[in-house]
């Protein structure tokens, strides 16, 4: 070998040891001793994640202790002592200028990571049904129950996914739904997470598709003779919507004519805009009670004035008594020791008659 091809050779020896060099001064380096598995094992499925498979290179020193390099990320030093502890967390053994298969760790990494998203689920549903569109409805149906009272719920449970109702145990039971529905899937879990904190639309994902409402109730209350049904509702796009019934004209009249802000459907009224306000509820209480009492009033008036007085019937030729306004006769009740029983008295009188008789 020329001098000039000597010096060629020696600079590309230079070159690689430069690059190994870098390589071994930025990437990651951690010692491994049998404690620090967990830790070791952490970084590993940290590569499993970016990808299976790389590159792998392994050292060792006069000492026997190896210095273990994955594709320029991850530098292990592995302890000659511990060396065959190390290779039994893989499938196969270590050798240099070879590939390193991570597909155990990817299994491993991503069960970790399913089973931090599922117990992201449940505090992320009762995080969202915290929020205040929910929250000021359930204010709003406690005015309602205040106001007029509750006869039942008639909420229709196959339509509403979580009621106000039974909010803890729907959103329980909404938690075991998803799980079963998306809790072995990391995107679709993710998705379906990402969508409830963002609080976008959740129609999408299959288990809300058979449902119109994500929550609400309806509730039915009665007031002297009128029915009223309120109803509540909050759909999977986080659209709110109200209405009550009342089964009487008179008062669907009168709230026509006197509120504002809602509007008439039949015997049904809706707010004109999202929600009923607590004075409406307070002014509808009093329209029920002003006419149902003006109803109340001309009935018992009615029947004052019009009601015919009932003669008592009398048979053909039989002259109706009188009734006595004499008190009734109350016998007096003989005192014991003073009053002889009648009895004793009467019995004493026959055998004294017969004993006249005799003689």
């Amino acid at each position: 070998m020329d001098l000039f091809n000597l010096a060629t050779e020696l600079e590309h020896i230079e070159r690689q040891r430069r690059i190994k060099l870098f390589e071994a001064t930025t990437m990651g380096m951690i010692s491994y001793l049998p404690v620090h598995i967990g830790m070791v094992k952490a970084r590993l499925k940290d590569l499993a994640r970016k990808q299976k498979k790389w590159g792998l290179e392994v050292l060792e020193n006069d000492n026997g202790d190896r210095d273990v390099r994955i594709g320029g990320e991850l530098r292990i030093v592995v302890p000659r002592e511990y060396w065959d502890n190390f290779q039994e967390m893989f499938s196969s053994k270590l050798t240099s200028d070879s590939h390193l298969d991570l597909g155990v760790f990817l299994n491993e990494a991503l069960e970790d990571d399913l089973k931090e998203l599922r117990e992201e689920l449940k505090p992320a549903l009762f995080k969202l049904f915290s929020e205040s569109i929910f929250t000021s409805l359930d204010k709003l149906v406690q005015v309602w129950i205040g106001r007029f009272g509750i006869q039942r719920y008639l909420t229709n449970k196959t339509n509403v996914i979580v009621t106000c109702e039974n909010k803890k145990r729907d959103i329980q039971k909404l938690f075991g739904n998803l799980l079963r529905a998306y809790g072995d899937d990391k995107g679709d879990l993710e998705l379906l997470l990402k969508d409830i904190q963002d609080r976008r639309p959740l129609g999408a994902h299959d288990v809300f598709k058979k449902y119109d409402y994500l929550y609400g109730t309806r509730i039915q209350s009665k007031v002297d003779d009128v029915t009223l049904i309120f109803e509540t509702t909050v759909d999977t796009a986080f659209m709110l919507s109200q209405s009550i019934y009342l089964d009487n004209d008179n008062v669907l009249d009168k709230v026509e004519e006197e509120a504002t802000n809602v509007k008439r459907v039949g015997n049904v009224v809706y707010p004109e805009g999202e929600i009923f306000t607590a004075g409406f509820f307070k002014g509808l209480r009093d329209i029920i009670e002003d006419l149902t009492g003006e109803e109340i009033s001309d009935n018992i008036q009615e029947q004052v004035t019009t009601e015919p007085e009932v003669e008592p019937e009398v048979e053909p030729g039989i002259i109706p008594k009188t009734p006595s306004k004499e008190k009734p006769f109350t016998p007096i009740k003989p005192t014991p020791g003073i009053h002889p029983e009648p009895k004793a008295v009467l019995n004493k009188d026959v055998e004294l008659f017969k004993k006249v008789r005799i003689r």
